[in-house]
């Protein structure tokens, strides 16, 4: 996180002229007007990227965490037995089931509460307030400040995916690697919405951080991370079967599996062509709606 403001602010003018964004004062030109959307992207991840240049070793410690939660859910495993067949969406051990779950839930969690936190610290540095002040589509600056994120949450789930294979004995054998490929992509965007979503309440409510966190716990319960969603009584199946973390879920373990996944990719997709303009249309109302309070920066 920038720990200097005003290097920050500059780093974020600066990245977007590289990008193909004029400065604001010369916002009126066809230069101004006429952004590149990629080379707005490219300027957004390009500054993310600059502020995080000991990003080695968080990853490191994370993949560290992450293999000593994996060993204590195979040491569960091997004293659990499966209640019955199809109980595990089509995973052959309860290991796999959850380490699917929690692969996924790097996903869900930078919808959640990377974001969300990003964005605070945006509006805490003031860096927020610049880069609504250029001449770019927020729609774009939306995608632009949970882009990192969500490219670093696909990173680290396909290490996660090549260490439970290689080291955890995590069943591949049968896997149809396009279907995981295309399902992790089309998750990742499915999550984008819910993220950007969160964004949204964060600049109009604040304290998004707090939901996000709440979130992430409810979501990791009823999708069926570290249990079927059978087990959980007084809850109908219908209930969850719609949620777009349950559909990938199911879709990524029946990809690893070798089940068929074409059906819950094209669920995602739908859900994500509905999903994602709407979360976007409520960011751009949520910074308007602060624009005209004032309300931008929070302390």
């Amino acid at each position: 996180m920038p720990t200097n403001p005003h290097l920050s602010g500059a780093t974020v003018t600066a990245g977007l002229a590289a990008g193909g964004v004029a400065h604001p004062a010369d916002a009126g030109t066809a230069a101004g007007k006429r952004a590149s959307a990629f080379g707005v992207l490219c300027a957004l991840a390009v500054r993310d990227l600059a502020e995080r240049r000991r990003l080695v070793p968080p990853l490191a410690l994370d993949l560290a965490f992450g293999i000593v939660n994996l060993a204590v859910f195979l040491l569960v495993s091997r004293v659990l037995s499966v209640p019955a067949d199809g109980a595990l969406a089509g995973s052959p051990s309860y290991f796999d089931f959850v380490a699917v779950g929690i692969t996924f839930m790097l996903v869900v969690q930078a919808a959640t509460s990377q974001v969300t936190a990003r964005l605070g610290q945006e509006q805490r540095d003031g860096t927020l307030e610049m880069l609504v002040t250029q001449p770019v589509p927020r729609w774009l600056l939306a995608l632009g400040m949970a882009g990192y994120p969500f490219l670093l949450a696909l990173l680290r789930s396909g290490c996660y995916l090549a260490l439970l294979s290689l080291v955890f004995g995590l069943h591949v054998g049968r896997a149809e690697w396009p279907g995981v490929v295309l399902i992790l992509v089309a998750s990742a965007a499915a999550m984008l919405a819910l993220g950007i979503g969160l964004m949204a309440f964060t600049v109009a409510f604040g304290r998004g951080d707090l939901v996000a966190r709440l979130l992430l716990v409810g979501l990791s319960f009823v999708s069926g991370t570290y249990f079927p969603v059978a087990v959980l009584s007084g809850v109908p199946d219908w209930a969850t079967a719609a949620l777009p973390s349950r559909i990938a879920l199911d879709g990524l373990r029946h990809a690893l599996a070798g089940q068929p996944w074409a059906g819950d990719l094209l669920v995602l997709l739908a859900g994500t062509a509905v999903l994602l303009p709407a979360s976007l249309w409520l960011f751009d109302l949520s910074l308007r709606l602060a624009c005209r309070r004032g309300a931008l920066n929070r302390d």
